[in-house]
């Protein structure tokens, strides 16, 4: 995970560093972002899911376990109080680790949501690229084909529409 963001990162310090303005390297940096955070979205949904279904397993074994030992030590009240505080300690480590997942859960999900804003960010900053090319080029060329003082318009080269 850290590895994947890590890569997201120096592509967006690539892009934004040296190759700023180029719409089409814009847009294909946020395309790989893309990609790379949808990826990530599913495995950290997958992995989110296998964590807690372990976690309720874990659970289920402790309660099982508690309720063997009660069973066995029913007569034996130190014996039960001894079970008993086991079975607390053991439902708050469950507890704990399932705290501990959901941070690392929600933690990860706001990476994946400043991928996406970057992502954003770099499509709006390519389009804005591309008004603005656009709007350059139309200016050039009206500023070339415009007649001059002469009354000639100025000649078209090769490259020009």
């Amino acid at each position: 995970m850290k590895r994947c963001l890590v890569l997201a990162g120096a592509l967006l310090a690539t892009v934004t560093a040296g190759c700023g303005g180029d719409a089409r390297v814009e847009l294909s940096a946020a395309t790989a972002i893309q990609q790379l955070t949808s990826g990530l979205a599913v495995a950290i949904e997958e992995y989110h899911a296998e964590v807690g279904a372990a976690d309720d397993r874990r659970e289920a074994a402790v309660v099982d376990a508690f309720i063997t030992r009660i069973r066995a030590d029913h007569a034996d009240p130190a014996a039960t109080d001894q079970h008993a505080e086991a079975f607390r300690a053991a439902l708050d480590r469950v507890r704990a680790d399932r705290a501990v997942e959901w941070r690392r859960y929600h933690r990860t999900r706001d990476m994946l949501e400043t991928l996406d804003e970057i992502r954003d960010g770099l499509q709006q900053l390519a389009i804005d690229s591309l008004t603005l090319s656009d709007e350059l080029r139309r200016y050039l060329h009206d500023m070339l084909t415009r007649p001059t003082p002469t009354g000639q318009a100025t000649p078209k080269t090769e490259d020009q529409p």
